[in-house]
């Protein structure tokens, strides 16, 4: 999109904002803009706590999973106000259990027979994100601790700390989204995305384990201290802004798969090797947009 610069007055250089833009984002004479210096860039963009931006969804189905797909979404959008539609007030519970759980900050402030509305009343501010995130690597930590007991054959909670991940990342997705400002938010969405998936891995085989009487094999055993390992890397070289620690998780992930992993496979639980070595794939994606965010930091 090409604006033609105007010359208002001896000094003063201006250029119109698009309409369609303006009329979407209720912009109206008077409004102020937050402009930013980039290097060769001039950022453009609504102080989000004067323009809550809106939206509305249906929803037909009842399923809890395809309700939260989409609200978790529509939150990671960006949207500061979101109205429901639906044909059955049964909606309402399910949504509002999501967006406790799942929509950091978020509530339900009206209710209707074929409506409500969630909208953004106590979340945390984007200059919160280097915290919010910290504490997604805490409770991977967290589950990891939680795995060890798992694995020696002990009764051990893992759903609350799951959620949490889930919410935090969905609030650090929103954070990439919203703010413009923040550069390569590709790359941070991927090594999100990626991070989320492995500690996912890792939630479905603690629900596999937990079945009554379960103590892994020490095949078994190291093959999840190896995935921590990778784990532990990634944290590090992230926290310290380290390139050169990434080198050892290509070698650590090859051994851990295509060595260890693939003879554990002939001796062991496939199903446990399985989301073992596929948690620890997910950390080695973490790899690549990490060292992107890294090189041009």
């Amino acid at each position: 999109m090409e604006r033609k610069i105007v010359q208002h007055g001896p000094a003063t250089l201006m250029i119109s904002l698009p309409a369609k833009w303006a009329r979407k984002k209720g912009l109206k004479k008077g409004d102020e803009l937050n402009l930013e210096e980039k290097e060769n860039q001039l950022i453009m963009s609504l102080d989000t706590k004067k323009h809550k931006s809106e939206t509305s969804i249906n929803i037909s189905s009842f399923e809890e999973s395809s309700i939260r797909t989409i609200l978790t979404n529509v939150y990671r959008l960006g949207y500061d106000q979101i109205t429901i539609n639906y044909k059955d007030e049964a909606a309402i519970k399910i949504i509002s259990e999501i967006t406790e759980k799942n929509l950091l900050g978020f509530e339900i402030t009206e209710k209707a027979k074929d409506h409500c509305k969630i909208e953004s009343i106590t979340e945390p501010s984007i200059e919160q994100f280097d915290n919010i995130f910290s504490k997604v690597f805490m409770n991977i930590d967290d589950l990891f601790l939680v795995g060890e007991g798992l694995f020696l054959g002990k009764k051990q909670e893992f759903e609350e700390i799951d959620r949490k991940i889930q919410q935090l990342d969905n609030f650090c997705k929103r954070v990439l989204v919203k703010n413009s400002l923040f550069e390569n938010n590709f790359l941070h969405w991927s090594f999100h995305s990626s991070l989320i998936h492995a500690s996912r891995e890792l939630y479905h085989l603690f629900k596999y384990i937990s079945k009554a009487n379960f103590k892994a094999s020490k095949q078994e055993l190291d093959l999840f201290f190896d995935v921590k390992e990778i784990f532990e890397i990634i944290k590090e070289s992230y926290a310290k802004r380290n390139l050169a620690l990434l080198e050892k998780v290509h070698k650590l992930e090859k051994e851990l798969t295509y060595k260890k992993g693939y003879n554990a496979l002939k001796k062991s639980d496939p199903v446990i090797i399985h989301h073992l070595l596929t948690s620890a794939r997910h950390f080695y994606l973490t790899n690549s947009p990490l060292i992107g965010i890294l090189i041009k930091n």
